[in-house]
């Protein structure tokens, strides 16, 4: 088993709330919620609430889809082998050490990244298909799962659909028989009816940490919710990972709304080199400011962690909300120019192409070089 640790500053710490079997963002929402939840009146919301979100992903028609798919693709040419041994192939004898020193990160859509890093291969919120039927994939994966090297480390941020994807986790469990999953407290009885041994399967709760080979995982809040089926809203945890290795902290916030967690979260990990940040569905804000963040409290949760480079997700994959297809994109274009652009340069503004594969070490070592009152301007802007 894994080393289990906590991390400090428990006064900070923000903790879900825990009755009758189901978890909570906080104690006024299980007030408002459990008697719901205990009825079929539930279940009843749960299905008129996937329906209403249906509605709204229809809305504008084909006006919602890009109109040259080409655009918001990486040039298949430019990809790396990421298949091959030379690579980050966790079963390569002959790894370089410039291999174990690189940080490659690759968009495979939504919030789907594949990280390459210390010489092994970390996948996010795994996807490569279509959520539902009712929600259609708009573009491919950036990476067909065949493409895939042999995946060390599966992080899921919460059970949905759209993030814990039983076909893609099953192909990747063929093919990467050294696999091991981190997933919130709760969703272990999913994966071990899918056939994976216990030993594979690590359970985090909020702030609590695993040092697995070089890296440590500490699974932290997320303001969200959780449900696969009529039945089981919210009887496992949500929540966020930060992936910290020898050199570097990377922040993955899965699926959240704006909340204090992120100031919280900067508190405990003062420096965060990439935050993998959700940017949509932005509209309509009245059903979807509980749940989602869209772009502009993107921004400014990027700016409470204090991190450097920021990466967009959850977006141009689903229409979850009634977004145009760029509406995300051009919202956190229009709040970066208007909040940071003059204090930090655009270059901590990373937007990805799907299938686009990057790697961060010269960015990375171009921040450290600037001048220190710049970054420490920055970092007070961030604790605003």
């Amino acid at each position: 088993m894994p080393e289990k640790q906590e991390t400090k500053n428990n006064h900070f710490r923000r903790y879900p709330y825990y009755s009758k079997n189901r978890y909570y963002n906080h104690i006024y929402e299980l007030r408002t919620e459990q008697p719901r939840l205990d009825t079929m009146i539930c279940l009843l919301r749960s299905f008129l609430g996937e329906l209403q979100m249906f509605v709204y992903s229809l809305w504008r028609g084909s006006d919602r889809l890009p109109k040259n798919k080409d655009l918001w693709r990486a040039i298949p040419e430019l990809l790396p082998e990421l298949a091959s041994e030379n690579l980050f192939n966790s079963q390569a004898s002959n790894k370089t050490s410039n291999q174990a020193q690189d940080l490659n990160v690759t968009w495979i859509g939504h919030s789907t990244f594949l990280i390459q890093v210390d010489g092994k291969n970390i996948l996010t919120d795994p996807i490569f298909g279509s959520a539902t039927f009712l929600f259609p994939r708009i573009l491919a994966p950036g990476l067909a799962l065949t493409q895939l090297p042999l995946i060390d480390y599966i992080l899921i941020s919460h059970n949905h659909l759209d993030h814990m994807h039983y076909r893609s986790i099953m192909w990747i469990k063929k093919n990467s028989p050294n696999l091991k999953l981190l997933v919130p407290r709760g969703d272990s009885r999913y994966l071990l009816k899918w056939g994976f041994r216990p030993e594979q399967i690590i359970e985090g709760f909020w702030w609590e940490s695993y040092n697995l080979d070089s890296f440590k995982f500490t699974f932290l809040p997320a303001y969200h919710w959780s449900q696969r089926s009529l039945f089981d809203k919210n009887k496992s945890l949500w929540g966020s990972w930060m992936i910290e290795t020898k050199q570097y902290k990377l922040y993955f916030a899965g699926d959240t709304a704006y909340s204090g967690h992120f100031n919280t979260i900067a508190n405990e990990f003062p420096t965060i080199d990439i935050a993998f940040m959700p940017i949509a569905p932005c509209e309509p804000r009245k059903y979807l400011h509980t749940s989602h963040i869209n772009a502009a409290e993107a921004g400014q949760a990027f700016q409470d962690l204090g991190a450097k480079i920021m990466i967009p997700m959850h977006w141009g994959t689903f229409h979850f909300g009634s977004d145009l297809f760029d509406t995300p994109i051009r919202q956190i274009k229009k709040w970066w120019n208007s909040h940071i652009s003059q204090e930090l340069g655009l270059e901590t503004l990373k937007i990805m192409k799907i299938g686009e594969s990057y790697n961060f070490i010269q960015d990375l070592a171009q921040y450290s070089l600037k001048a220190p009152s710049q970054v420490q301007k920055s970092q007070n802007n961030s604790s605003r």
